[in-house]
């Protein structure tokens, strides 16, 4: 039923001492439960290593992150503790209709959602195995969508279409819209302008590949790279590290690319 909106659910429930990997710039949202310590989020601008803003994720709280244009590295505000949430991850431009909240207003900053004045209260995921949190969160995210929970807007089809390949002047001109008004529209939904997003989406696309086995060549060329080097320079701008640096054995157990404890959402 929620399959247009949410891609799947999943959490992580970590032992004391381990390194949580940073969450890179993004094409959706994730909708973030926090069921253990509080957790210390930094915002790290791409084209610098210094942090620009750090927010706090209580115990309990509600989070939508999407960060675009910056790196969010997450770790718990105590030491010697275990983290412990569950996320939604939605799908490309659903944010802004199921919060509306536009996203290019929201820009790298998180949102709390225990701070706005919803429809329906944040559902009470405490003590739950996962699979009843799932449904608990589903519950809501219905109640929240009301009637238009089958009505997806164009503007967020239009993004999983720009994600999985389509072309941007095939997407814009089957929507009978001019060039800036498509721009103005989708920064709504997406948060950025389209080219940057598909820009994005590519880099997901070769990472995730390449975790999944292929070599870094392959997944290069087969997603539209001229060379390797051509792939090395995108991964460093997106994650400050060439891929040698980033693909430890470390980061491919941990990562928010390849995740073993997720449910899909294929109602």
């Amino acid at each position: 039923m929620l399959s247009p909106w949410i891609a799947h659910y999943w959490h992580w429930h970590l032992p004391s001492n381990t390194l949580l990997p940073e969450l890179f710039p993004g094409t959706g949202g994730e909708l973030l439960f926090n069921l253990g310590v509080s957790l210390r989020l930094d915002i790290l601008p791409l084209d610098s290593d210094i942090i620009s803003n750090t927010y706090l994720i209580g115990t309990g709280h509600l989070f939508l992150l999407s960060p675009r244009r910056a790196r969010l590295r997450i770790s718990p505000q105590l030491t010697q503790s275990t983290v412990k949430f569950i996320s939604a991850r939605l799908r490309c431009g659903t944010s802004f209709p199921l919060l509306g909240i536009s996203l290019a207003e929201l820009r790298e900053m998180p949102l709390s959602l225990n701070d706005l004045i919803l429809k329906h209260p944040i559902p009470d995921l405490w003590h739950l195995p996962f699979i009843a949190q799932v449904n608990h969160l589903e519950q809501w995210l219905i109640k929240m969508l009301d009637k238009h929970i089958t009505d997806v807007p164009d503007m967020a089809l239009a993004a999983n279409r720009l994600y999985y390949g389509e072309s941007l002047s095939t997407v814009r001109q089957e929507l009978a819209l001019s060039e800036r008004t498509m721009e103005r529209h989708i920064k709504h939904f997406i948060g950025v302008d389209a080219r940057y997003f598909c820009r994005t989406a590519k880099f997901q696309h070769t990472l995730r590949q390449i975790l999944a086995g292929q070599t870094m060549l392959d997944g290069a060329l087969n997603h539209g790279y001229t060379d390797q080097s051509h792939f090395i320079k995108t991964c460093r701008f997106f994650t400050g590290l060439a891929p040698g640096e980033l693909l430890t054995k470390q980061y491919r157990r941990l990562n928010y690319y390849q995740l073993t404890d997720c449910y899909s959402e294929s109602k």
